[in-house]
This record gives C-alpha cells, structure tokens and sequence, in this order.
C-alpha cells in the first residue's frame, strides 16, 4: 500500500478525508467551540465592568484564538494543493487560487488584528467588528450557512434585477418628492440627494417619521411609493425565500464536489471527468432493510457508498461494503454479467450512476474503465471487512 504523505494525510483531517472522518470531526468541532466562545468573549469584552473584572481571560481567549486561527490559515495554505481542484496546477498557482477563494478570505479577517496591533495600529480591544467576523468562519461547517449563500448565488441575476427595479422606483420617487416638497420643505427635499432619503425609508415601509411630506402632491407620491414598496420589497424575498427552500431540500442529500472526489472510485479522476462526471450522478438514501438491487433485477447503476453498510449476495457468500465500497454495473458495455443483490443494512447514503450514462462517460474517456474496474470489482469480492478499496 503507498504510504500517504503527511500533507495529504493533514489535508485529509482538515478538508474532512473518509479515511480521518473521525479525526476530522473532532478538529472541525474543536475550531466551531473556539469560534464561537471567541464572538462571545469579544461582545462581552465592550461592557465596561466586564472588562475590567475579567480582562486577563479576554486576553487570553484573544491571544489563544489568534494563535489558532493563525496556525489553521497557515496549515490550510500548506495543504490546499492536495485538493482535487489544484490537479495539474503549480503549487504556487493552487495557494494563490486558494488565498482568493472566500473562505481563506475570511480565514485571513479572522487573523487580520493580529498583524494590525503588531504593527501598533490599534488596540486590540477596538477590533471588535473585525473580530466579530470570525462568526463566519461557521460558514465552512454549517450547511445553512452554506444554502444561504448557494440560494443567493443561484439568484444572482434575479437579485440584480430586483435591486435594479428598486433603484430606479427610489430615484423615481425621489425626484417626484423634489418637485412636490422643494418649496414647502427645502431643508428636507430641497434636492434630490436630500429625497433619497425619504423614498428610501418609504419604499421600505420603515417610515421613521423623521421626514413627511407636507402638500397634497406629496402625500399622493408618498402613498403610490409605499404600495409600490410593498409590492416590490416583497420579490427579492421572495426570490431567496424559493431558492433557501430548494437548496436545503437538495442538501438532504446532495451530490458535492467534495462527496464526489472522495469515493475512491472516482478520487484519481481528473477535473474535466469530474466536470462531466458530476450532473450524470444522483444522490440516493435507502432505509436499513430496504433491497437496493432485487435478486435478478438488471444491473442499470453503478452505486458508490458515501454512509452506511451494504450487504451483497455474490456467488461466493454474503460480504458487507461499506464506505468508499461500490457495486452494480460495469463500465465494460461487453460485460454481461447480471449485478449481485444488494441489501441495506443501515440507513446508507448513495451516489449512483445510470450504465447509460457510465457507457458514455467511458466511450469519452477510454481511461476511465480502467480506473472504474478494480473498484467495483474490490466492493464485489471483499471477504474480510477492509472494503476492498486500492491503495
């Protein structure tokens, strides 16, 4: 068996490999603790009595949160070449690829007042928003977090629209207001910059009250624009709302980049197979007990275990599979060989390809049979519990 090197191996406990999931685990829920008793130590930090009561515990929370994050940056940084994105990419290329991506970004903001009050900037006291960021940092282990930002980037060109639309109906109303109120309230709609103001907190339906037109012109404007409000308010709400909804309907279980790449039988694919690769698969959850192949039933998919254990009935006796195991069809359209059953012993999570889709996966990329093979033949003939994965 290759002997995994430890940057791989570290890759694996930080990104989360099968193979360290338990490692992994307790790394991720180590740095969730710290993040959030790290938000909590710096809102408690700005009340006065608090600080001056527990501030070497502050300090201390701040300089072991920095030390921290710092190292986590750094390690990251170290290990992000081993990602299934930086194949065939310089070193030098994948980190600065990584650095730019978000989570680094916010990774680097959760690190930024270490260098600000080494360099004698600031405080480190007055970087309480700074520091709040680092709430974001959930982001990479929350899959609301995640959802969230996935629906917005779904509707990204629908959000623009909207935002559009409202611009235009505040600019509108703003320079109504102007031509109704400039002579009866010049200081509060003596220019059109000034209206903005009101159309923004009318279209809102905030209406704080601060500013209120006068005349009969602008209190007929003034109406129009909150109906328009109301109306229009409601669509980028909607929008999100439609899309957060989907999104976390999908990620019940989802097929990810990050699932896909690894299942041993498809870890060694490059990025353009995994491109092609990734809209022909579908995620699929079977309840213990339920037969995911019927004795005699056709082999039409190829499965790939990504939770759970599954039992096979092959001619040589009952084995059990269980994650990075795969079973069902070949990617050999000349093998005809009828797919062993298959039952599910615990709640199992799938990934599953159609043969259809496999047979033409490989008719464009005549290497990819070769690679398929021993990992489904592996999860067929499996005697003794390993689950048959290659090195």
């Amino acid at each position: 068996m290759k002997q995994l090197s430890l940057r791989r191996r570290v890759f694996e406990v930080v990104e989360g490999g099968s193979r360290r999931a338990a490692l992994s685990r307790i790394f991720s829920a180590a740095l969730i603790i710290l993040i959030l008793v790290n938000v909590i130590a710096a809102i408690f930090e700005t009340v006065p009595t608090m600080t001056q009561t527990y501030f070497q515990v502050f300090a201390g929370v701040e300089g072991v949160s920095l030390t921290v994050f710092a190292i986590e940056y750094v390690v990251r940084l170290w290990v992000c070449v081993e990602h299934p994105r930086a194949r065939g990419v310089p070193a030098w290329r994948a980190r600065l690829n990584y650095v730019f991506t978000p989570s680094a970004i916010i990774d680097f903001i959760a690190i930024v007042p270490f260098f600000i009050v080494a360099l004698g900037g600031a405080d480190i006291r007055t970087m309480v928003l700074v520091r709040l960021m680092r709430l974001f940092k959930l982001g990479r282990y929350s899959t609301g977090f995640q959802s969230l930002f996935e629906a917005v980037r779904r509707e990204r060109h629908a959000l623009v629209a909207s935002f559009l639309v409202l611009t235009s109906i505040v600019l509108v109303a703003a320079s109504l207001a102007y031509i109704a109120e400039r002579e009866a309230q010049p200081d509060d709609f003596g220019s059109i910059p000034q209206a903005i103001w009101w159309a923004i907190e009318t279209v809102t339906t905030v209406g704080y009250g601060d500013v209120i037109p006068k005349t009969l012109a602008g209190h007929i404007i003034g109406g129009i624009t909150m109906i328009t409000g109301i109306l229009m308010i409601a669509l980028p709400i909607a929008i999100i709302g439609s899309s957060f909804a989907e999104v976390i309907r999908q990620r019940s279980f989802v097929v990810t980049f990050g699932l896909v790449v690894r299942m041993p039988m498809f870890a060694s694919l490059s990025s353009d197979v995994l491109h092609d690769l990734l809209p022909m698969l579908r995620a699929m959850t079977v309840e213990a007990g339920t037969a995911i192949i019927e004795p005699g039933e056709g082999d039409d998919a190829l499965y790939g275990i990504a939770e759970g254990v599954v039992e096979l009935d092959s001619d040589g006796g009952r084995r059990r599979l269980s994650v990075g195991d795969s079973f069902g069809a070949s990617p050999d359209i000349t093998d005809k060989t009828r797919a062993d059953p298959a039952l599910a012993l615990t709640r199992v999570k799938l990934l599953a390809i159609d043969r259809i889709d496999l047979i033409h996966l490989v008719a464009r990329y005549p290497g990819l049979a070769g690679r398929l093979k021993p990992n489904v033949q592996a999860g067929i003939v499996m005697d003794d519990g390993s689950g048959g994965n290659p090195a």
